[in-house]
């Protein structure tokens, strides 16, 4: 991915938003505040190997990603995550997908400020 693509797309909220410029401004904005913490939190869950809440919060992220349209990046990466973490194993693979995760997600808040 080069870095000057773009990696949101908010065709599916603008969608969802029917017109409702508002409504968009204010899930761009908790994505803005919670995806930051989203990223601490799991990263430091990954850091202590606590494979339950890298379980919660990446399965909670699954859910917050598509609407500034960053599943199709990362979607899986967080699948995969949440799918190894509720085995109890391969954080070297979760640190790997992180990463990845990571990387996207600081792009996508980057481009919505």
């Amino acid at each position: 991915m080069a870095s000057s693509d773009k990696v949101t797309n908010l065709d599916y909220l603008t969608e969802l938003a029917k017109g409702d410029t508002d409504f968009i401004k204010e899930m761009i904005s908790i994505f803005l505040t919670e995806n930051p913490e989203e990223l601490k939190t799991l990263e430091l869950a990954i850091q202590e190997t606590n494979f339950e809440q890298i379980k919660a919060i990446s399965h909670h992220m699954k859910s917050t990603i598509p609407f500034v349209g960053i599943d199709v990046l990362i979607g899986k990466d967080l699948l995969d995550i949440e799918k190894l973490a509720s085995e109890k194993t391969g954080i070297d693979i979760i640190k790997k997908l992180f990463v990845e995760v990571k990387v996207v997600c600081q792009k996508a808040l980057n481009e919505l400020k």
